[in-house]
Formats: C-alpha cells, structure tokens, sequence
C-alpha cells in the first residue's frame, strides 16, 4: 500500500512539472518574438555610454565608461568587446593607471577566450607579474586562468590533454577563491563552482545556485549563469524535469539580458531533440537561432559545438517534414474523392441558385439606389471644390489688401521723415541767418528747440495710433518673444516705448540703424543698445529679430476705428 502512495506521488508531482515545463516553453517562444525590443535596448545603452565619453574629459571617468562599454559587449558581441578592450588597455598604459592597465589585459584574455584563442589568452594573462596585481584584481585574474583552461578543456575533447586543462583550471578556481569577495553578487555562484570542480558537493552547489535565483532578477546574467549550472547539477542527480525547467529559465535570462554568448538554448534544443517528434519543430527553431547568435558573436566554441548538433536535428526535422508532406498528399487524395462525391449534391445546389438569382436581382436594385447616391455625394464634392476656390480668391485679395495697409504705413512714416528732416533744415537756416544778424527779431522770438521737438512728438504719436491700429497685436505678440519677467510695459494703451518704436520699425522694413535712429529722433548708440537689451531678454536670441518681422501676418479687424485723427 505504500508503494502505491509513493507511487501516486511521483506521478503527480512529474505530471505538474512536465506542465510547468510547456507553460516555460511557451514562455521562451513569446519572448523569442519580443528579442528585436531587448536587442534595441541594450544597443541604447551602449549609445549612450558611447556619446557620453565624446563630452567626458575626466581619464579616470573614460576608463571607468570604457569598462562599462567592455562589459556591454562581453557576452553580446565579441569584437566589439575587442575594440574597446584594447582601447582601454592603451588609454591606461598611457595614464600610467596600473589597475586599469591590469583589468583591461585581463578584460583581453577573457575576450580571447571566447574567440577561441585559449592559447593567446594564456599568453596575455602571463604577461602581467603576478605580485605587481593589486589584490582586489587577483581573484579576477585566477577565475579568468579557470576560464580559459575550462574552456580549452571542453574544446579539445582530447582523452590526454582535456583531463590536463581541466585540472589546470581547478586548480586556478581553487587559487582564485582565496581572493573571493564575499559581497561580489557573483560570490555564491563561485562557491557553487568550487563545489562543482573543486570540493565536489553537490548539494552544497545546489543551494547556493538556488539562493542566487531566489534573490536575483530573472533578466540578469547572474540568474542565466545560475540557472545553467543549476541545470547541470539537477542532470546530474537524474532529475531530467529539473534539468530541462532551469535550461528553459537559463535561455529566458539569456534572452533577457541580450547574452549572445550562450549554451542554454542548444542545449536546451537538444534536450528537446532526445524528447522525441512532438518537440522537433521548437528543437530545429531553438537550434537555429542558437547557431545565428553564435555567428552574430563570433564564439567558434559554440559554432562548433552547434555544427556536431544541428545536422542530426536538421535530418530529423525533415524527414518529420517529408512524413507531414506525405500525409498531406494521401489527404489530397481523399479530399478529392470527397470532393466527387459532393458534386453529386449540385442539382440540390442549382435550386438554390434560383434562389441566390431572385436575391441578387434586390441587390442590384439597391446597387441602383447607391449609385444614385453617390451621383449626389460626387455634385456635393464638386460644390465643395468651387467653395474652396472662391476662399482662396478671397484669401488672396485679404493678402493684397494688407500689403497696400502696410505700403501705404511706410508711406507716411517716410513722409512724415522727410518733413521733420525739412524743417530741422529751415531751424538751421534761420539760426545761420539770425547769427549773421540779418533778422535779430526772428532770433528772439523762435525757440531753438521747441519746434522740432513738437514736430517729433506730434510724429511719434501719430505713427504710435497709425502703427498700432494697423496691427493691433503687435505689443503681445512682441511680448511673446520675450522672457516672461522680461517683457514691455506700454506707458498708455495708445502709446509705444522706444524699444516698441524700434521694433515696429524693424516690423515693417527698416532694419538699418541709422535709418531707426533718424527716425526716432536718437542717436545710433542708442539704438543699437535698445536693439542688443531687447534681445537679450528674447526666448530665442539666434532667431528675434527675423522672428519679430513674422509678427501679425494675420492683420485682426479695427472694430471700425480711424486710422489717424
């Protein structure tokens, strides 16, 4: 009796597991749809650590972005990581900054590692002395000497020489967890390799890889890693749902976190390969995709690991493929006996017909109906057309007329000019005349000033009534150019300041500042300082003074008012 319990147990809990299992499978398919949206954000990131150096002038802070691009790259694609391996290995060898000149040469080894060059890489790293390597880089040095000969070892598959790599690379993880950092994110994962390679405990490994998923984000590398070498520990206590649900959730993470260095999705197709026909399809898919990211990466590890697993799975995927196509044929075979058999059924299908032809006759009397309608709609449109051209001529003659207001404003403006300019002319006759005492009584009984000074105040205020009647929203819409804090106050509604006066002028055409300064009865400094404040209170410095002679294209009604009294 308790032989059945236990064995009603394994059932259940194999069956929810093999559900879980889908319900990730399809989990990984979705996100597999959505990896164009994780690629553009990770390619977003690295533009802008990229256009941050351009601005940064700070070597440390360009070294520290350099790291930060390095980083992008490492698992997403390799040469790029290269580039910018070496542009920090050389951007440090020239500050002189020996940490930087040491995590970049380590950066270069990893990077050769993962293109395949072990022995390079060997090389590069023995090209640092080991005890000029400031302590907190020597765990990063020794775990990197693991990675090489781990990788070397898998990739030599060689009965005498990949027993040798991978003793090496133990006894460096060994050396390097001397130097472990227990407040590195990554420390579990290391103690878990330690009890992988090292110290071997399998259980002990598993909690520790368990404790990185259960305090991690499902999009970080770190839960990619975990999850893999979780997997791994699962197959290797003959747990194999186990085993395919962390592969799935390895590929996940991977996908996520844009890692186009990975393991888990061929696996993971193979995996699903050895399950049998009902998984071919996703196999074949996951292969593929998994031979496409190593290209894009250029890891020759994983290419070759793919090219010993692809044509198998490929072969299976046809032939499955030829089976489908075969039965497909033998359904066209039936389908068309059927297909016989129904063209018994016509004659029942013609008495339906004279059914359709009574119902197609009411539908072309409603076609009529329609047609007549859109005759309608079609004389509406072309109403509408000749509507449209009669606004336009209107809108043109709107436009001619505000361009014969404005001409004839000009007009006066430089008439009432000259006229000012006449009579300053005639006070300095007269004056001349009265100083060579031909007519001291004229000398006496005119004012030197006064009269000019009417004459400009009586032609300021008419081309302040002419100019504001003629565009009556040129004082708001001025100030709103300007900063808020910063805009005019006009003494009187009627009346414009002296730095309205000269961009009214400017309004209407007369840029010259000697042409404003004659106008306005100041002097050219003073009208070249009034135009240098104004703009400095504009919104758009580059831009005011085109930006104020586009004021009032639209000229608003005058409510019946005279133009001039």
């Amino acid at each position: 009796m308790n032989r059945f319990w236990v064995f009603f147990v394994f059932v259940v809990v194999s069956v929810e597991s093999f559900a879980d299992n889908i319900q990730l499978l399809n989990e990984l398919d979705s996100t597999l749809e959505q990896r164009e949206g994780y690629i553009k954000a990770k390619e977003d990131r690295i533009a802008y650590l990229k256009k941050s150096i351009n601005s940064e002038h700070d070597h440390d802070i360009v070294l520290k972005t350099l790291d930060a691009l390095y980083d992008e790259y490492h698992v997403f694609k390799l040469d790029s990581a290269m580039v910018y391996a070496k542009k920090g290995l050389t951007m440090a060898k020239k500050q002189n900054n020996d940490y930087f000149t040491t995590l970049f040469t380590i950066h270069m080894a990893e990077i050769l590692t993962l293109g395949g060059l072990y022995s390079e890489a060997v090389d590069q790293l023995g090209s640092m002395q080991e005890s000029k390597i400031e302590q907190r880089l020597l765990f990063k040095y020794y775990y990197t000497y693991f990675s090489v000969y781990s990788y070397w070892s898998d990739y030599s598959s060689d009965p005498v020489f990949s027993p040798l790599y991978r003793q090496k690379a133990n006894d460096y993880l060994k050396q390097a967890m001397q130097y472990a950092d227990d407040k590195d994110p990554l420390h579990k994962f290391y103690q878990g390799e330690q009890n992988v390679y090292v110290e071997p405990d399998r259980k002990k490994a598993r909690e520790y890889y368990l404790n990185i998923i259960n305090t991690t984000n499902k999009d970080s590398r770190i839960y990619a890693m975990a999850s893999f070498a979780l997997a791994g520990n699962y197959r290797m206590s003959g747990d194999e749902e186990k085993y395919e649900e962390y592969l799935i959730r390895a590929a996940l993470s991977d996908l996520q976190s844009c890692t186009m260095e990975n393991l888990a999705l061929q696996t993971l197709a193979v995996k699903l390969f050895e399950k049998g026909e009902d998984y071919l399809e996703r196999a074949e898919r996951y292969i593929s995709i998994s031979m496409e990211d190593a290209k894009f990466y250029n890891n020759r590890l994983r290419i070759l690991e793919i090219s010993r697993n692809l044509p198998q799975i490929m072969n299976a995927y046809q032939a499955r493929m030829e089976t489908k196509n075969h039965n497909l044929r033998n359904s066209v075979i039936i389908i068309s006996l059927l297909l016989l058999g129904l063209l018994f059924t016509a004659y029942f299908i013609y008495l339906q017909n004279r059914k359709l032809a009574l119902r197609r006759q009411e539908l072309a009397e409603s076609n009529l109906q329609l047609s007549y309608l859109n005759e309608q709609l079609a004389e509406s449109n072309q109403h509408q057309v000749c509507l449209n051209e009669q606004l336009k001529g209107l809108n043109l003659k709107l436009l001619d007329t505000n361009k014969r207001r404005e001409s004839l404003a000009s007009i006066f403006i430089d008439l009432c000019a000259k006229y000012i300019d006449k009579m300053g002319k005639y006070q300095t006759l007269v004056k001349r005349k009265i100083k060579a005492n031909q007519v001291q009584d004229l000398l006496q009984n005119i004012s030197s000033t006064r009269i000019s000074e009417e004459d400009a105040n009586t032609f300021l205020h008419r081309f302040d009534k002419a100019f504001l009647e003629l565009y009556p929203t040129f004082v708001e819409e001025f100030n709103a150019l300007l900063k808020e804090d910063e805009r005019v106050k006009q003494k009187s509604p009627h009346t414009l300041t002296t730095e309205l006066r000269t961009f009214a002028l400017i309004r209407l055409g007369v840029k010259n500042t000697s042409d404003i300064s004659g106008l306005l009865f100041l002097s050219n400094q003073t009208i070249y300082n009034c135009r240098s404040v104004t703009k400095s209170k504009a919104i758009n410095k580059d831009r005011f003074e085109e930006d104020v002679v586009n004021l009032c294209k639209v000229i608003q009604p005058t409510n019946g008012a005279k133009m001039l009294d």
